[in-house]
Parts: C-alpha cells; structure tokens; sequence
C-alpha cells in the first residue's frame, strides 16, 4: 500500500490523471473485506502495474481553452454505467470520483456559459434509485469487519460520498456542491431522499458523536473524524444551525471532545505516508467542520485547546508539506512538488478566519481592538534601527503595516507593509496569498486526485487582496512612509494569523 501511494505522489507530479486512484483503493478494501479474495488481489496487480508502468493510464494536456477541456473530460465518462469510472472496480467505488468529476465539469460549462451535458446518463444510480435498494447499499458498505476497519481509510467513506445527494438546489448553502441536482443530471424522489437523511441520523454513535465503520451488532468500528466531517453538513448549516426539524444534529458536545481527542494524537512518522495521509486528511477536515459548524456550541476552554491544536497542524504543514520556492503545497509529507490535493490545505486559513476579523471575533473570541497595544513611538533618522528591537519586544509570527493611525476594519485593506520577527515560523497569510496566486497561474496541473484547479481559482476569487511580498528592508521602508504619511499602524500576527499586539508608530525628521 505505502509504495502505491508513492506512485501516486510520482504520476500526480508528473501530470497523469489520478481522479481515480483513492476510489480505486477503496475499491480493493471492498473486495477484500467482503472475501472476495480473488477479484481483491487481482486489482491490487491491476493498480500496481498502471502506477508503475503508467499503462493505461491518461496524461493531462495542455488545453488551449475550457471547452477543449470539457470535451477532454467528457470523453473519460463509461458509456455503460455512467461513472467515471474504471467498471473493473466494485460498484461503491463509483459515485466518489464521479460527483467529483463533474463538478469540474460544472464549472468549465458555466465558464463558457453552456449547460453541462454529459454524452450518457447516470445509470449506475439505477441500482439505488428506491429507499429499499439504498439502504441496502448503505448498510453494506456501512458495515465492515475488523481487519478493513484497521486500514487508514474504510468502505464507509462511500457512504458520505451520497451525502450531496440528500439536499435541495432551492435550501442549499452555496458552498455546497449539488452538481448532480442543479443540472437535472439525476432525479431522486423526496421518500428516497428522506430515506438517506434518516439512515445517517440513526446511524450517528451517542457516545462519541461520531459517524463511521460499524460491525455487523451494531458496534463502532473507527472513530471516523474524516467522513464525519462531510456528513455533518447534511444536518446543519454553515452557522451551526439545524437544517430539518425532524432530524435535528445530536451529540454535539461528543462531537467536539472526540475532535479534540483526535486532534490531540502523534503525527504518524514520515515513512508511514499511508498514515501520513490520513493523518493530515482528518485534521484538516476536522478543523473545518469544528470552524464551520461546531465552534459556537464549544466553551472558552475547549477554543484554547483547539486554537493549540490548529498552531501545532498548521507548523507540520509548512514545516513537511510547503515548497517555499513554488508558493504552494505538496500532497505528500517531504520532497516532491506542490500539488492542487495538497495546496487545498490553503483554505484552511479562510475557514479559520485569517481573512476576515468578524470570524475571528466568533470563533476565536479575539477582537482586533482588544489585544495588547504596546502604544505610539515615534520613528525618527537617529532611532530608525530602534523598530525591529520594538517588534522583538511583543513577540509574535509577523507584523503588517498598515496606512493611517485609524481603527482598524480589514484585515487585509490598507496593509502597506510586511515584515517578519525573528521568532516567525509560517508566512504571514498576505504573502501566501501571493505566491498561491501566483502559483496557480503558472501551474500546467488541472485535476488531482479529487481537487481541480478551477476549484482553487473558484475560491481564490472570494478573497479580495491579492496579498504582498515581505519588505527588503524593513526599517527603511518604513521610515520612508512615516516621513510622507500621518503614521502607521503595526499589529503583529500569530501563524494562526489572529492579532496579538499593535504598537503606533509616527514619523519625524531628526
């Protein structure tokens, strides 16, 4: 398995289509779990020699336009069933790479104002068309035995791949992605719908708040954060509140401490990268589900202890995962290139409320006019050296500069400058934004295993600076503004990018 996953790093960088390789390996775990040993091992052959000899598999061109693209993709689609999918793979591998395909899909045509039209139907998704047959396929590959419940990921990951499924285009937040419904792709009946909704209500464990793998009585298997992550969302909105009356979200208080449980554990050793994988797989979805739905109902203490927790991921990604020199991040711990799988880690920093100080207050309980002012100091020709020794003294990641002496209202409005102290550990979000910005618009990468580059794009439209580069030296620039401006404002910024001093500083001729 660990040298699959190496291969899948070398095709991923090297630009091959790899949509397919998780959805394959779950594939396989299928198979294996259910015995049937023959077909399981026979795939395991089948996948090793197309990541070594890159037989059969597809690389991605350089397209000219988004309609090239789109025609590129379409002709990927299995007349028979439908997927985009290898059909020598178990039926539950099918829907996972397949909603994820077109979404891709949905935003090429929506860039060349078409509707997306796919060359044949969805049929794989007559085999669960009834509230019967779907939860027969629920509980199937809901339940799973002791030994493929030990594997870094389980069959139960293609239970929430339907979660989308359940919602309503009309009810829907717009983050969400309900690719197959706003197209008219597929049509499920409200009783099928509701028959979904309530399977996963049920199947939520009282004593963790969790959702995952269960064995045949019943039992948990895994305390599964990663999959329960994504199917939270079926059950509330974006501010944590409940979508249906009838199925209200239980357990939240479980839900948290098994967060943080989880948060809290080793990171796997660099040569496991199947654990490796995983490992960074929950935290970051769990840091994401806890910001967007589950951090209102946490008290003070818990936010410090996730605040904690979220510091300590966000130094392993920049300290194993960040390529410096490319501005973005691999998918895989250690050496290699920075990929589209890996560089979604980004966003991370939206959710979490580095762009924005109404989250920030919300989750975080920190207000930009609260912290530590370390007061007013004027900089001068004789004492211009004087400001790095002032920005030693309150600690801290970065310092943004920003123009006037006035309240501030935006995080990222009116940032003249950027500098760093010497205790700094991680860019400062203003220059990541930057070099991902740039990095996206030099990479030739299209799709990785299940993140696209339109998907970045999309997302890095909602930001509005496009970030900065840190000043050559600091000192002088800064005392180059002062003699021309009114004054500056200095607020020092964690790796969480959240404030934690201001200092004012104005400027004289002496």
């Amino acid at each position: 398995m660990k040298h699959l996953f190496k291969m899948n790093k070398l095709r991923q960088e090297q630009g091959y289509y790899t949509a397919e390789f998780e959805f394959k390996l779950l594939g396989i775990a299928y198979c294996l779990d259910k015995g049937d040993y023959k077909k399981g091992i026979f795939l395991i052959k089948k996948l090793t020699n197309e990541m070594e000899t890159t037989e059969g598999m597809i690389k991605v061109p350089k397209f000219d336009n988004p309609e090239d693209e789109l025609n590129f993709y379409l002709e990927l689609q299995n007349p028979v069933t439908g997927a985009f999918m290898d059909d020598a793979y178990p039926y539950s591998s099918y829907h996972g790479p397949t909603e994820n395909i077109l979404i891709y899909l949905d935003k090429l045509a929506r860039k060349i104002n078409k509707p997306l039209r796919l060359k044949y139907p969805l049929r794989y998704l007559d085999q669960i068309n009834t509230p019967e047959t779907l939860i027969r396929y629920l509980d199937d590959i809901g339940t799973v035995g002791f030994l493929a419940s030990k594997f870094p990921q389980t069959t139960f990951h293609n239970t929430r791949d339907m979660v989308n499924l359940i919602a309503e285009v009309e009810t829907s937040d717009e983050d969400e992605d309900l690719v197959i419904q706003r197209n008219g792709l597929y049509k499920f009946t409200p009783e099928w719908k509701e028959a979904m909704l309530k399977w996963f209500y049920d199947y939520q464990d009282p004593a963790t708040g969790l959702w995952g793998p269960k064995s045949k009585s019943g039992k948990l298997r895994k305390k599964d954060l990663s999959n329960t992550a994504s199917i939270v969302k079926a059950f509330v909105d974006n501010e944590g509140n409940n979508k249906h009356p009838d199925y209200p979200l239980r357990y939240r208080h479980e839900l948290i401490n098994s967060a943080m449980e989880k948060m809290s554990a080793d990171v796997p050793r660099d040569e496991d990268i199947e654990r490796v994988h995983e490992w960074d797989l929950v935290m970051s979805k769990t840091i994401k589900m806890l910001a967007r739905y589950l951090m209102k109902y946490a008290d003070v203490e818990d936010k410090e202890k996730i605040r904690d927790r979220v510091k300590e991921y966000i130094n392993v990604k920049f300290e194993k995962y960040y390529k410096r020199d490319e501005g973005a991040f691999s998918h895989y711990a250690g050496e290699g290139k920075a990929t589209l799988d890996g560089s979604a880690f980004f966003f991370i920093f939206w959710d979490i409320g580095a762009y924005s100080l109404v989250k920030q207050r919300d989750l975080w309980g920190i207000d930009i006019k609260d912290i530590g002012n370390a007061g007013t100091y004027e900089i001068t020709e004789s004492n211009i050296s004087d400001i790095n020794k002032l920005l030693e003294s309150v600690g801290g990641n970065s310092v943004r500069f920003y123009s006037g002496t006035q309240e501030i209202r935006d995080l990222t409005s009116d940032v003249v400058l950027l500098g760093y102290l010497p205790s700094a550990e991680v860019p400062d979000i203003m220059e990541l934004t930057y070099r991902m910005r740039r990095w996206l618009d030099s990479t030739e990468l299209t799709m990785g295993n299940w993140v696209a580059k339109a998907d970045l794009q999309e997302r890095m439209e909602e930001i509005d600076t496009v970030g900065m580069m840190p000043a050559e030296n600091l000192p002088e620039q800064v005392y180059d503004i002062l003699i021309n401006d009114k004054g500056l404002t200095a607020v020092v910024f964690d790796q969480m990018q959240l404030p934690i001093h201001k200092m004012i500083l104005t400027g004289g001729l002496k």
